[in-house]
């Protein structure tokens, strides 16, 4: 007759199943690959939307500040989040729409102004490749054994002019085309800033909840994080447009044409580092000075250099403070990199995985401090 087992006996076989489960690390292999998988997976169906919730996550990061002040007023979380969205859609998503169709109208208009002046001859003492041309006398002085006859400047512009307008029509033509899909991303952008306003601080709590790292420091990447998005919006961005419009300003005073799109560029290139404004700027003031307009000249050359060229030292500092320092040759080379490999929003990932980048090392560097001390000791 066999024997009923005790609870004793129950116990220790529920106990050695329990161990026998666990040697091996089966279950938690299993679950990790699963997660895995679907994780991937996951990556793969957000893929197409994965620049939308980003830009959503800096913006709402960057705004939040309004949206808690709304919320005081208001008194309900669902209210401050349309409210603060809709704040977003009338300051940043509606003018960049605008600015792009003036800019590629600007564009066309550029490329056949300057079709007009080669035709004409107005540039001729300017772009002339021959003796008594001004660019041609100049390398001549500077660089006698150069050989120039080859050169086709006046063409060479031409071509360049032809290839930006092209190419701002295109982008033109694709956003009309595209709108269906442009109207999509708006939306989940919209849909995604709202509920980063309303339920921000529970998404993170809960995505802070899965990682092993210690709270001080997953406090600590809170903190680089929110560090970047501001100087990367008010820093960055807000310092470009500005510099941006009044370098349009003066372009449009100094009589050069189509200022929104000469504002454009040069608040794309105030965007990066060492470059600057300057690149745009100056070689406009060298055209008009040499095209004979002497006043233009001088008084476009002192607004960029002293209006244009030092808004950043003073609306920077203010905008973000002093505290946010950065490495100037990392940042321009992970903004132009970014550039590169994502395109314009690039301008962001590049300075979002510098910063990842800094405060993980940071840690690495706090936790591991008395090893690396003693492997520099032994070195």
């Amino acid at each position: 007759m066999p024997r009923a087992k005790t609870k004793q006996s129950v116990s220790e076989e529920g106990d050695m199943g329990e161990k026998t489960l666990k040697l091996p690390h089966i279950p938690a292999y299993f679950l990790m690959g699963s997660l895995l998988v679907v994780l991937y997976f996951l990556y793969v169906t957000l893929a197409p939307f994965l620049t939308v919730i980003v830009f959503a996550a800096v913006l709402a990061t960057a705004f939040y500040p309004a949206y808690k002040q709304t919320l005081r007023g208001v008194k309900h979380p669902v209210l401050a989040s349309l409210i603060c969205c809709a704040l977003v859609t009338l300051l940043i998503i509606i003018p960049l729409i605008v600015v792009f169709f003036m800019l590629a109208s600007e564009a066309v208009n550029a490329y056949a102004a300057i079709q007009i002046k080669i035709n004409s001859g107005f540039l001729d003492p300017l772009l002339n490749w021959r003796s008594g041309g001004y660019v041609h006398d100049l390398f001549q002085h500077y660089l006698p054994g150069l050989n120039l006859s080859s050169i086709d400047l006046s063409g060479q512009i031409t071509t360049i002019a032809e290839s930006a307008s092209s190419f701002l029509i295109q982008q033109t033509q694709n956003f009309i085309s595209g709108l269906f899909g442009l109207s999509l991303s708006f939306l989940i952008m919209g849909v995604t800033l709202f509920y980063f306003f309303k339920d921000g601080p529970i998404i993170a709590k809960k995505v802070l909840a899965l990682s092993p790292l210690p709270g001080k420091y997953e406090k600590r990447l809170l903190v680089h994080l929110h560090a970047m998005t501001k100087a990367t919006l008010y820093g960055t961005f807000l310092t470009a447009i500005v510099q941006g419009v009044v370098g349009g300003i003066g372009f449009a005073i100094s009589g050069l044409g189509e200022p929104v799109l000469w504002g454009t560029i040069t608040a794309f290139f105030a965007l990066l580092p060492y470059i600057g404004t300057g690149f745009v700027w100056f070689p406009a003031a060298i055209f008009l000075l040499v095209t004979g307009h002497t006043g233009a000249a001088i008084f476009l050359f002192l607004w960029g250099m002293f209006v244009v060229g030092t808004i950043d030292n003073f609306l920077r500092p203010y905008l973000i403070g002093t505290s946010t320092k950065s490495e100037s040759l990392l940042t321009f080379l992970v903004v132009l990199g970014g550039i590169i490999v994502w395109g314009f929003p690039g301008v962001v990932f590049g300075p979002l995985v510098l910063t990842m980048l800094t405060a993980l090392v940071e840690i690495y560097e706090q936790e591991y401090r008395p090893m690396l001390k003693g492997l520099n000791h032994e070195l």
